[in-house]
C-alpha cells in the first residue's frame, strides 16, 4: 500500500470517529471525549489520545461501547433517552461496518 493510500485511510479512519463523537453528542449520550472515552471501556483521555496520534477508536472498543449502551436502555425509564441510545448504537454499528470496509480494503 502506498504511503498516500495509507494517510488516506488513516484520515478517513479519523473522520468516522469524528463523526460518531458528534452524533453521540447530539442525541446526549455523552457530554466530553472523556465520556466516549470512559464507555469504551478505557481511561479519560483514550479517545483525545488515539486521535492525536492518528489512531482510531479500535472496533472492540467500539463494541464495547455499543453493550453499554444497550445496558444503559434497560436501566432507563424515559422513552426519548431511550429512542437517542438507541439512534447512537444503530449509528455505532453502522461506524464499525465502516470501519471493517476500511480495514478490508488496508489488508487488500
Amino acid at each position: 500500500m502506498h504511503m498516500k493510500e495509507h494517510n488516506a485511510l488513516t484520515l478517513a479512519k479519523l473522520e468516522l470517529d469524528r463523526r460518531l463523537y458528534t452524533e453521540l453528542k447530539q442525541l446526549g449520550v455523552i457530554t466530553t471525549k472523556a465520556d466516549i472515552s470512559r464507555m469504551c471501556g478505557k481511561n479519560d483521555s483514550y479517545y483525545a489520545c488515539m486521535h492525536n496520534k492518528g489512531y482510531g477508536i479500535q472496533l472492540g472498543s467500539l463494541a464495547f461501547l455499543a453493550a453499554r449502551l444497550k445496558k444503559r436502555i434497560q436501566a432507563e425509564n424515559d422513552s426519548s433517552k431511550i429512542t437517542n441510545i438507541t439512534q447512537g448504537i444503530q449509528f455505532i454499528n453502522k461506524t464499525i461496518a465502516e470501519k471493517i470496509k476500511l480495514k478490508e480494503y488496508e489488508l487488500m
